[in-house]
C-alpha cells in the first residue's frame, strides 16, 4: 500500500464515562500487524497524557488523500493499534484505528477502574479492547480475544478478557 501521505492522531484518555481526563496514562501506538505477522506491530510512539488527558498530536504514514478518488483503489487510510495503561484501571487496546492523509483524528479512550471485587476475583489481569473496523459484533465480557475477531470488519464497543 502506498503510504506517501501523512495523517495525524491524538488520543484522549478519560474515566467516569468520559467526564474526567486521566493525566499520566501511558499511550502506545503500534503498527497494525499484517495477518502473517505476530499480534504485535512495531512500536511507533510511547507517550503519557497531559492534565487534559491528551497526548501530543503525532504524525503517521497514510495513503495519499488522492488515492481515495480512484474507484477500486486500495483502502484510503492506514490502520494502527493503540494501547493505554494506567494503574488501577483495565488496560485498553484500540485495534485498527484509521488514520487518513492530512486529517487530525482524536481517538477517545475511556478507562474502567478496577473494583475491589475485580481484584479479589483476579479480573485485574484482564484488558478492554476497542475495535475500530465497522460491522463486527460487540465484545461481551469474559473471553473474546483479537484473534477471535480476526480481520473481519466491525466496531466492538468493549469487553474484558481475563488473562491468567
Amino acid at each position: 500500500m502506498n503510504q506517501s501521505g501523512n495523517g495525524f492522531l491524538r488520543v484522549r484518555v478519560t474515566e467516569a464515562a468520559g467526564a474526567l481526563p486521566v493525566q499520566g496514562a501511558v499511550v502506545r501506538i503500534t503498527e497494525y500487524p499484517a495477518e502473517e505477522m505476530s499480534d504485535e506491530g512495531a512500536l511507533l510512539y510511547s507517550m503519557r497524557t497531559d492534565e487534559n488527558g491528551l497526548t501530543p498530536v503525532v504524525s503517521l504514514p497514510a495513503p495519499p488523500a488522492g488515492d481515495s478518488l480512484t474507484p477500486g483503489a486500495a483502502q484510503p487510510y492506514a490502520v494502527y493499534n493503540i494501547s493505554v495503561t494506567y494503574d488501577g484501571y483495565y488496560p485498553v487496546e484500540g485495534v485498527g484505528v484509521p488514520v487518513f492523509d492530512r486529517i487530525t483524528a482524536v481517538q477517545p479512550i475511556a478507562l474502567l477502574p478496577f473494583t475491589e471485587e475485580d481484584r479479589i476475583a483476579g479480573a485485574d489481569n484482564g484488558r478492554v479492547m476497542i475495535y475500530e473496523f465497522p460491522d463486527t459484533e460487540s465484545l461481551q465480557p469474559g473471553g473474546v480475544r483479537r484473534e477471535d475477531i480476526g480481520n473481519r470488519n466491525g466496531t466492538v464497543t468493549g469487553g474484558v478478557r481475563n488473562e491468567r
